[in-house]
């Protein structure tokens, strides 16, 4: 039942489009403990030796962040930094861009080994062994979608991080926003209500299965035991350095209410480093009811943040 459902294009902002065209870029490898190689990517901005590194966070898809045009834009919310680009496991940069979620030539290691804590593991090897290069001063970051989930756990591990923005990356719990995207735009009926009951069985049932022989939507068991058992508001509240929640009020993907219930909980809660944001016209992917991207907009609120933030 769940691979009919439309939902899981959900958390695919950063993988909207196709090709980035990246120059100047140095592509590094890095061995994981498994033996397999993390693949990541450092653009220069110039020729001039850059001091601030800036990490953006792909969302959730099965292809190479190195071919997602969408960075083009983010990477100008510190402008001058260099750009650091961090793959999946088990992808590179020879994967073809597809916008098919259920890519037949989507590599097995990455359906098998997928997840927001292999991602998270990834980062912190990688930005560590940037950092002791001395290269930069400082690093910053920014993730959407489900890269928000992910860049919002290195902020908790890592001090090694100055300032972060992630943006629409919902609530505290993964299961509210599955739940309101099957919701947003229809009305309730016996067959909608069934159709979350349906998956919020089936999500009980991946939570409570280590290993499930299972692809849905482009991921596997891991991937979604992951996301359904993260609770971000613990999270949030380990994070210690500044960071930006951004949100959209017609986000079809997220639930704005569990957005919002959770940063409630964290400002009551006494905590002063974390700002919100919201867009009240703009969905998921930063676009108005007429379908244009204001992400340049958005673009321009993250760099008055950050000069905010880390001076």
């Amino acid at each position: 039942m769940l691979k009919t459902i439309s939902i899981y294009a959900l958390l695919m902002f950063l993988s909207a489009t196709v090709n980035a065209q990246l120059s100047a870029v140095d592509g590094h490898q890095l061995e994981r403990s498994d033996g397999s190689s993390i693949d990541y990517y450092i653009t220069k901005h110039s020729v001039d030796s850059a001091k601030t590194l800036l990490l953006v966070v792909q969302g959730s898809d099965c292809n190479s962040v190195s071919r997602i045009p969408s960075v083009n834009q983010l990477k100008h919310a510190w402008p001058g930094a260099d750009l650091l680009l961090i793959e999946k496991y088990g992808i590179s940069s020879d994967l073809a861009y597809s916008k098919n979620v259920q890519r037949e030539d989507c590599p097995s290691d990455y359906l098998k080994m997928d997840s927001l804590e292999q991602r998270v593991t990834d980062i912190l090897q990688v930005i560590r062994q940037v950092e002791a290069t001395g290269a930069y001063d400082q690093f910053l970051m920014i993730g959407g979608s489900e890269g928000a989930l992910v860049a919002n756990i290195v902020a908790s591990r890592s001090n090694l991080i100055a300032a972060t923005v992630s943006f629409n990356g919902g609530g505290r719990w993964f299961l509210d926003d599955v739940i309101h995207s099957i919701q947003y735009g229809k009305q309730d009926s016996a067959t909608l209500r069934a159709e979350i009951a349906g998956f919020t069985e089936m999500a009980a049932q991946i939570v409570a299965n280590k290993e499930m022989d299972i692809e849905i939507s482009g991921h596997g068991s891991r991937w979604w035991r992951s996301v359904l058992q993260m609770d971000q508001l613990k999270q949030l509240a380990k994070v210690e350095s500044p960071l930006l929640i951004l949100q959209s009020e017609q986000d079809q993907s997220v639930s704005v209410k569990s957005t919002d219930q959770m940063i409630d909980s964290l400002m009551n809660s006494g905590k002063k480093n974390i700002s919100y944001k919201k867009y009240a016209d703009l969905d998921h992917s930063f676009r108005n009811a007429r379908g244009d991207s204001k992400l340049a907009d958005v673009v321009k609120d993250i760099n008055r943040w950050f000069l905010a933030a880390v001076k």
